[in-house]
């Protein structure tokens, strides 16, 4: 029988948790962050996966949400660390769904993406949005706060429930048969203004329908809709497509007016949210018959006590479970749902005794606490676990008030607990997958940053701690060739083998990608940290088999060591990453211990990289020019543009210092770009002038022959210049060329047809021989200083060059030596018949301003 792959085992891993996934991958291949290509995977549910592109996903978001969700994301592609927050989805044509959302970025050498981990809390925060406006309400009331603002709450807590996308409003039924408003603060002031005072019998709108019937009216479509012939202009006209009105009902049954919700879209409310309506209207009954009761008393004395009957049937009425207790908490009267839910009998519960119920391990925290409401009589909440009738402990939010007579004596305790066990579990069911790798299993950075200062803090006296980064080498190239399947079942392996090497105690997580990070403590310092490093290296060089495929895994270690001096703990993870790319960097399948001269010239690497993203704009690049002299009449026939950077502190940065920094940021795409321009506009300018004919050369590095922009640049800067295209040459590397040659041959072809001349630089040096020249339409051969011999004496170097010429010849192109710096390398080239030649022994590098005096000076000469 067939295994599920992984795609398939997590999605049921997360249907079974009752949680949803998204994944967005992010593909930089482009250097412009603004044109990378954004593919998010949504799974629109545990067993279907699909593709949209990010705008499309975010239309699913709710308009009000878009901007922070979108801001979420940023936060995690830039900072790297866990993002949370709740939002609201566009589901169908029904509505919207309420998800909380845990979100953390995963990069890696090939990818880098964002991983999130959904939950859907729209019941979970309807009952919260109910609870709190029903609480809430009851204690405005109690306290006395104006009808309209005790309302409010009611009418704030029903749109939470439906995510915002419903205004609720209540219209109270007075003596002459009118309904009125009495809270409608989130409905438009015109259409309020049309409908109040609407006449409840003549049977218009989903509110006189309700009144007239005595039962809950959902009119689905305002727009054809028979009873809003009246009002339908007005209602959609301000966006209201639908109307949902309960009555509310005092505990004789009278109708005392309504609580209508008017949703933005044609729809019918489903049973749950009908239910949390109703609840809603019950509690506005008490507080509309409260208001009615207080305005209209004749005895204060008996309408009070009216009032309180009144008061505890309606809350009853609520469905909550309910309470009541004496000023210390003692049950002196029967409860009812307490009963009910505990399985306590009324003996079992009086006095203190229902504190038996509650769990164990909480007891201590909740007698605190009622000795707190004994001393302190003001609103109280408190969450904590108690006995079911079946024996199972649930976790309940309760709040209690205080509740008061004329007098200002404090009469009794009054209040209601809520089952949030379900919301409990699915919050530490999404607080594991927000800590833990999904793939792995193990710890995720999330948990190593939240932990780390706590283990440091385990050190037995005397001891250290190793912080080690393992970054699997090739690990792209497994990607690339056999699929990121196959990637992460090697993942999963390589996960297990270090969980298994380690001692007992130690931790290991994932933080992406193919990193992972060690945390160990060293009992013999040095030699421990010697031995576990060894011992992890074997464990991941053990050959494995992958799907079928046999494949021998290597990885680059990096390792610091704590307490060390002037190391800070929040410096660990830096110094083990910059020691593992040292590692990486000396061919990698090595350890490699950090040093504090390590973290000095990555520092200072970095400040120089933090100068040199802003030293364009700054305009501290400048052009200096090389000569090329042509060997068969001793003329300057062309110039290679040699860039320099002033730093305003540090003088003329070499270009080998700053280059590869330009080249690995992806600066160097903008900085070749303003080479390219100001040099076609500088010669072209001299050529002008002097009325020569110039060869301008210019270097083009491995990066820019993968932006699929060279091509427009090289045709935009030679029209601003004015320039003809046989006069520019773009120097390319042979390492440039052969890392796609599909893709070279294709751009050089691209060139090619622009009509500039194409040179192979430093040939010799790389790995390109005169066969492997023959595929690419090459035009100039720019032979390495290292060809030349500096005695007169190297007749076999003379041989050799003589016999790369004619070869180079032979298949059509020119040959130019670099680096000619004496009369005898002089003599071997115009012995082998090369082109052309540019070196010290004819001119330095120069600005601008000297190289017209130079080429005037060479020609007169």
């Amino acid at each position: 029988m067939a295994q599920p792959d992984l795609q398939s085992r997590l999605a049921f891993t997360l249907q079974s948790a009752g949680l949803l996934e998204w994944y967005v991958e992010l593909d930089d291949s482009l250097n412009d962050a603004q044109r990378a290509v954004e593919t998010v995977t949504h799974a629109l549910d545990a067993c279907s996966l699909g593709s949209t592109s990010l705008t499309e996903f975010l239309e699913h978001i709710h308009p009000d949400d878009r901007d922070e969700v979108a801001e979420q994301v940023a936060i995690a592609l830039s900072t790297g660390e866990e993002v949370r927050f709740e939002c609201r989805v566009l589901v169908g044509e029904r509505g919207v769904q309420r998800v909380s959302v845990a979100g953390w970025s995963t990069a890696h050498p090939e990818l880098r993406a964002l991983h999130f981990i959904s939950q859907d809390i729209t019941d979970c925060r309807r009952a919260e949005a109910i609870a709190h406006g029903q609480m809430r309400a009851l204690e405005l009331a109690v306290a006395g706060a104006p009808l309209g603002q005790v309302l409010a709450e009611l009418t704030g807590s029903a749109q939470s429930q439906f995510a915002g996308v419903v205004q609720a409003a209540i219209m109270r039924l007075d003596e002459d048969g009118k309904l009125r408003f009495v809270e409608a603060s989130r409905l438009p002031p015109i259409f309020v203004a049309a409908l109040d005072g609407l006449d409840a019998n003549a049977g218009e709108t989903s509110c006189g329908m309700a009144v007239r019937t005595g039962k809950p009216f959902a009119a689905t479509d305002l727009a054809r809709d028979p009873h809003w012939v009246r009002y339908r202009s007005v209602a959609l006209e301000h966006g209201l497509h639908a109307c949902w009105s309960t009555p509310i009902r005092s505990v004789e049954g009278e109708v005392m007016g309504t609580l209508a919700c008017y949703s933005r879209l044609p729809a019918a409310p489903s049973a749950e949210e009908q239910q949390g309506i109703t609840l809603l209207a019950n509690t506005a009954a008490l507080v509309v018959q409260r208001d009615r009761a207080n305005r209209a008393r004749a005895s204060v004395e008996r309408r009070m006590a009216v009032n309180e009957r009144r008061f505890r049937g309606l809350v009853k009425a609520t469905n909550s479970l309910v309470w009541s207790a004496s000023p210390d908490v003692d049950i002196i009267e029967p409860q009812p749902d307490w009963c009910d839910f505990t399985g306590q009998t009324f003996e079992q519960a009086r006095g203190k005794g229902w504190l038996q119920a509650v769990h164990p391990d909480d007891l201590p925290e909740v007698q605190a606490f009622v000795d707190d409401m004994r001393k302190v009589r003001t609103n109280k909440r408190a969450e904590y676990r108690v006995r079911r009738a079946d024996g199972e402990y649930r976790h309940m939010t309760g709040h209690a008030v205080p509740i008061f007579d004329e007098q200002g004596e404090m009469k009794e305790w009054s209040g209601g607990l809520t089952d949030i066990t379900d919301r409990r579990q699915a919050e530490q069911r999404l607080s594991h997958m927000a800590t833990h790798d999904a793939l792995t299993g193990l710890p995720n950075r999330t948990y190593l940053n939240d932990h780390l200062r706590e283990l440091v803090n385990f050190i037995p006296d005397g001891q250290q701690l190793m912080i080690m980064l393992i970054d699997l080498d090739r690990f792209k190239e497994v990607n690339d060739s056999m699929g990121h399947g196959y990637g992460d079942v090697l993942l999963v392996q390589i996960a297990h083998r270090l969980r298994e090497a380690l001692p007992s105690g130690d931790l290991v997580a994932r933080l992406g990608g193919d990193e992972f990070v060690v945390v160990a403590h060293l009992p013999d310092g040095m030699a421990s940290a010697e031995r576990i490093a060894t011992d992890l290296m074997r464990a991941i060089q053990v050959p494995c088999d992958v799907l079928g495929t046999r494949y021998y895994p290597s990885a680059s270690m990096g390792m610091c060591l704590y307490p060390t001096p002037d190391t800070r703990i929040d410096e660990l993870l830096q110094h083990a990453d910059i020691a593992m790319y040292r590692a990486k960097d000396a061919g990698g399948t090595r350890m490699q211990f950090f040093s504090a001269e390590m973290s000095v010239e990555t520092k200072n690497r970095m400040a120089l990289e933090l100068d040199l993203r802003e030293a364009l704009e700054r305009g501290e690049f400048v052009l200096h020019y090389q000569p090329r002299i042509c060997l068969d009449d001793d003329s300057p026939c062309g110039v290679e543009a040699l860039i320099r950077w002033n730093h305003p502190s540090k003088g003329l940065v070499p270009p080998n210092v700053f280059i590869p920094i330009a080249e690995t940021t992806g600066l160097i795409c903008k900085i070749g770009n303003w080479v390219l321009r100001q040099a076609c506009e500088d010669v072209q300018r001299l050529i002008d002038r002097l009325g020569t004919d110039l060869v301008l050369s210019v270097n083009v590095s491995p990066v820019q022959l993968r932006s699929p922009t060279l091509c427009g640049e090289v045709r935009q800067a030679l029209q601003a210049a004015g320039m003809d295209t046989h006069r520019l040459e773009l120097e390319l590397t042979e390492s440039g060329l052969i890392e796609d040659t599909d893709t070279s041959q294709q751009l050089l072809r691209e060139l090619g047809d622009i009509g500039v001349r194409l040179a192979i630089d430093d040939f010799g040096t790389g790995y390109a021989g005169i066969a492997y020249l023959r595929q690419y339409p090459i035009d100039v051969v720019k032979l390495d200083r290292a060809f030349l011999c500096p005695t007169p004496k190297a007749d076999g170097c003379l041989d050799f060059i003589r016999a790369v010429t004619e070869m180079c010849h032979s298949l059509g192109m020119r040959v130019v030596a670099e680096g000619v710096e004496d009369a005898d390398m002089l003599r071997q080239l115009l012995r082998s018949d090369c082109d052309e030649a540019q070196g010290y022994l004819f001119a330095q590098p120069m600005p601008l301003a000297k190289l017209g005096d130079y080429i005037i000076d060479r020609q007169a000469s």
